[in-house]
């Protein structure tokens, strides 16, 4: 299946589509505005190396590679804030209780040395945003200072630098998530209102119901077809019965029904439009007609 074949329900429905997509991203641009905005705070200090004028001289401590160390210490920090023992820690050091506090602390290691910690609280919980922050760098410290306790090479940590702010989303984020969430959902609901009405969407559904089957393919819409191509088509068959599968048909063409049609004399030719025909009633006149018969596929709307 090409391209232009897979695109078909869309370009068939391009008023519905974008009919669907404004409305939807109207709705859900406006979902967006409930969710809330959210305070958040920014811890940032730097592992230091001990001078090594400080410490024993060693073979093995002169083998160091005192960047890399810090780096793997600065690693070791940032995985804290996944363990459920030191967040309880930070909880209990403030006397405070925030739900689903794992997914509102975090750390990162950044540029090897420096690591970053981010507390993210909502509007209601931003009031204890100073007391987490203070529990948080005493639960640090303390940790920090237990570390280095029983570490032969300890290492230091620059005085950390606190930074809050109130974090929104920003206009053309909004628009841009919107617009591909409608997107998304008016393709797939297009596709899916054809699928499970039993329509037929593609010419290949086509090609596999009557694979011996001469097709003509309309590229015009219902009404504004070439009529001669359409004779020259009909006349190649002996006795031409029109035989319409969707509605509104017999506006444009003389059409016979299907119990008045002679199978030792006419010709059924049957006149398909994706979309609106569906597909077992062409496997119902297959089983009928066989595959003796013409077919005209309208392919647009």
């Amino acid at each position: 299946m090409h391209i232009l074949s897979f695109l078909s329900p869309l370009t068939r429905r391009v008023w519905t589509f974008w009919t669907t997509f404004v409305i939807l991203g109207g709705i859900l641009l406006g979902l967006s505005y409930l969710i809330p905005e959210y305070h958040k705070t920014t811890i940032f200090f730097s592992i230091k190396t001990v001078s090594s004028s400080a410490l024993p001289s060693t073979p093995q401590l002169s083998s160091m590679d005192p960047v890399e160390s810090a780096s793997k210490v600065a690693e070791m920090i940032a995985g804290w804030a996944q363990n459920p023992g030191f967040r309880n820690q930070v909880l209990d050091n403030a006397e405070l209780f925030i739900p689903r506090f794992k997914h509102k602390l975090s750390a990162r290691r950044q540029n090897r040395l420096n690591v970053f910690w981010t507390l993210k609280l909502l509007p209601d919980e931003a009031v204890h945003a100073e007391t987490l922050t203070t529990a948080l760098l005493s639960v640090f410290q303390k940790n920090f200072s237990d570390f280095n306790t029983d570490n032969t090479y300890p290492f230091g940590v620059s005085t950390p630098s606190v930074y809050t702010e109130t974090s929104d989303i920003p206009f053309l984020w909004r628009v841009l998530g919107v617009s591909i969430l409608s997107f998304l959902f008016t393709v797939v609901g297009l596709y899916a209102f054809e699928v499970f009405r039993d329509r037929i969407s593609f010419l290949e559904q086509v090609s596999e119901i009557f694979p011996e089957t001469p097709i003509l393919r309309v590229q015009e819409s219902l009404g504004t077809q070439n009529p001669k191509l359409l004779e020259q088509f009909i006349l190649t068959f002996e006795s031409p019965r029109l035989i319409a599968t969707f509605p509104g048909a017999e506006k444009f063409f003389q059409l016979a029904p299907v119990d008045a049609i002679d199978e030792e004399i006419d010709t059924p030719v049957l006149l398909i439009k994706l979309g609106q025909t569906h597909q077992a009633e062409l496997e119902n006149l297959l089983a009928i007609f066989g595959d003796e018969i013409g077919i005209i596929v309208f392919e647009k709307g």
